[in-house]
């Protein structure tokens, strides 16, 4: 089965940039570790993974508005690096990065009005359709509801990385990827900015899922705490349900995933920086 491998761009671009604590200069002064780390990321996932074709997808600025609409708090934790300096806003980065990336003839999309998950969900949809597997990398967990016999997440953390298929994900969450959506409702998440109900962790979450869903739940245990506090949140738990579901049908006709030039591996990082004028 052919492997594609899908790279949530602008989440790999922020791991890099402050995965590497100190500052490295380009010969005009300006600060690029963040292409630095990306193309040795880069590097790296083409010789772990081998794979068919790659391609790239980023946020564009316009990517939150959907969710936005839903709730005003909707990653309202994440810093605004709209007014930072250029040496510290890993996103200035961005079009060196997307030079790379036509140098080594990678594939690339800013996603314009949509968010990259639901860019990259639709994506994976589109290629598993088509017979193919797909791997995305990313350390957004959000991805684990595509996790399937064809869709695998590659979350990468260095030793601690994580390849995580259906049984990966029962083992970790107790429940299949597709109850993730639900489960992740219930408990929230942090990096989001969506907060759980209170009164259900992973554990009750989980319990949950496995007697079925919300409804049953109620049913099966009318009178408990745990039904009480389900009933309670039905419109917060839809909500949020909302902001989590990824969306698989929009168009991604525009971008092809395709195998990278020989040059990804056969170039030291500096080599293809310099290639591109940026040493």
């Amino acid at each position: 089965m052919e492997k594609i491998v899908v790279v949530d761009g602008h989440n790999l671009l922020f791991r890099m940039y402050y995965g590497i604590p100190a500052s490295i200069l380009n010969r005009e002064g300006r600060e690029i570790k963040g292409l630095v780390g990306f193309l040795g990321s880069l590097k790296k996932l083409a010789e772990q993974f081998d794979p068919c074709a790659l391609a790239v997808v980023f946020d564009s600025e316009t990517s939150w508005a959907g969710n936005l609409a839903i709730d005003s708090h909707y990653k309202a934790n994440r810093r605004d690096y709209a007014d930072a300096p250029e040496g510290e806003n890993p996103f200035a980065q961005l079009p060196l990065i997307k030079k790379a990336l036509d140098y080594l003839d990678i594939p690339h999309r800013e996603a314009e009005g949509v968010e990259a998950d639901d860019f990259i969900a639709s994506l994976v949809a589109r290629e598993g359709a088509a017979g193919r597997a797909c791997t995305v990398v990313s350390t957004d967990s959000d991805f684990i509801q595509l996790v399937d016999g064809r869709t695998t997440l590659y979350v990468p953390r260095g030793k601690n990385s994580v390849l995580f298929d259906c049984r990966r994900v029962r083992e970790r969450f107790q429940i299949a990827p597709g109850e993730y959506v639900l489960y992740k409702a219930l408990v929230g998440d942090k990096s989001d900015n969506i907060e759980g109900v209170r009164g259900i962790g992973p554990k009750t979450a989980a319990a949950i899922l496995h007697s079925g869903g919300i409804a049953p739940y109620i049913a099966a245990q009318p009178a408990s705490k745990t039904a009480d506090i389900l009933r309670e949140n039905r419109d917060k738990i839809a909500q949020n349900e909302r902001l989590i579901a990824l969306d698989r049908t929009l168009d991604t006709g525009a971008l092809v995933p395709r195998r990278p030039s020989p040059a990804l591996r056969e170039r030291k990082t500096y080599e293809i920086i310099a290639a591109i004028g940026e040493r």
